[in-house]
């Protein structure tokens, strides 16, 4: 059950256009989804001059956090939502140790969950009409 008004959505655009990308896409427009995101820096095995050092890139995860069935008026729908946002950046944080065993990044979880967590608060409060 998705019960968000047009109001709600306007807000939840301008709490998105204040918060920036912090590393979060932006709901499509559907309005019942979250991309999370978790990034890691991951060195390129490529042929070097020793001179120059070693190449790096970023390799990012991105996954959804589906909230459509959520009621986010309350409180106990509104703390699923920030708990499978939790969950999926575990997942996506897995996703990256499996595909860089070499390079563990102990604090992906958290930082993934920090950067898609206003994206959260905000679908929230727009549902609540704040």
């Amino acid at each position: 059950m998705r019960i968000i008004s047009a109001s709600g959505l306007a807000l939840a655009a301008i709490a998105l256009a204040a918060l920036g990308s912090a590393g979060v896409a932006a709901p499509p427009d559907a309005g019942d989804e979250i991309t999370v995101e978790a990034p890691r820096t991951v060195p390129i095995p490529v042929e070097r001059n020793p001179y120059t050092g070693a190449a790096i890139a970023t390799t990012t995860v991105r996954m959804s956090v589906l909230y459509g069935d959520l009621d986010l008026t309350t409180q106990r729908d509104s703390d699923r939502l920030m708990l499978r946002i939790r969950n999926v950046a575990r997942d996506a944080c897995k996703q990256l140790d499996r595909l860089y065993p070499l390079n563990p990044d102990e604090n992906c979880v958290d930082r993934t969950v920090e950067n898609a967590a206003p994206l959260g608060q905000a679908v929230i409060a727009a549902a609540r009409g704040h």
